[in-house]
């Protein structure tokens, strides 16, 4: 798929210059050899361990040397005039620090990419399975064919102004792996700039559902990133949080065993 996603950006008519940064996060599937093979046509940074998401796109973002970073997720395939479209969005609209793009499935349907940043109620209707409560945070009938101002969007494809990722510092690489790009995007916000989704152009998202099939070990790498936001923005009141984690990570691990 990473092939499928580097081809793509190849061809999606970009009229800007493009430098495709390419972190192999200590893969052991050939994914690196094919990489290396590809020579100066992307840059390419090869970590001999998962050092995590944050950390890794960290090391992508903090080299690239464009006016705007793309973050884009290798299960992607880029549609013509995608990259080009977002750039000259940034480019009219000085208020707009980051935009994000239409997610398809590979049926030509819509996923759900963009959210209200979460209140402590919506953790608790979340880990306790109430999701219909969660209707308004989850964004439920929101028109994906209109541009508007969102709260978060997936950072699956999310194009950043590379300035504004200076000064608010990249991602916080305490998050391992979940409530990263909600905490960039909740950054993005205080700094003072807009988040927007484009419904003009899209990119094709194939997802991945490895974290369905989590164990133990992984699982609660997640629920202490899910508990990490929650305290780093609401503090002590975040507190009654913490037992209900526990308490799902428990039932879920024994259900799968």
């Amino acid at each position: 798929m990473i092939n499928q996603c580097i081809e793509s950006i190849f061809g999606s008519q970009a009229k800007t210059e493009l430098e495709i940064i390419v972190i192999d996060n200590g893969s052991s599937d050939g994914s690196a050899e094919f990489l290396e093979s590809l020579g100066e046509k992307i840059v390419l940074i090869r970590n001999h361990e998962n050092l995590g998401y944050s950390k890794a796109c960290n090391q992508g973002m903090k080299i690239a040397e464009g006016k705007y970073v793309l973050l884009l997720g290798s299960d992607t395939i880029m549609q013509k005039n995608t990259i080009e479209e977002c750039i000259n969005f940034l480019e009219t609209d000085p208020g707009a620090g980051a935009v994000g793009c239409k997610l398809l499935n590979p049926d030509g349907s819509v996923q759900n990419s963009c959210k209200k940043f979460p209140k402590l109620k919506n953790a608790f209707y979340t880990y306790l399975s109430l999701d219909y409560f969660n209707k308004d945070y989850d964004m439920a009938g929101f028109d994906y064919s209109r541009t508007i101002e969102v709260e978060q969007i997936d950072a699956t494809f999310l194009m950043i102004r590379k300035s504004l990722l200076e000064k608010i510092g990249y991602f916080d690489e305490s998050y391992g792996i979940l409530y990263n790009d909600v905490d960039l995007c909740r950054k993005i916000w205080n700094s003072g700039f807009k988040i927007y989704f484009l419904h003009t152009c899209s990119v094709i998202h194939y997802g991945s559902h490895s974290t369905k099939k989590a164990g133990f070990k992984l699982r609660k790498k997640m629920y202490g990133d899910i508990y990490r936001y929650y305290k780093n923005h609401f503090g002590f009141k975040a507190r009654f949080l913490y037992p209900i984690l526990v308490f799902r990570l428990l039932v879920v691990s024994s259900i799968k065993a």
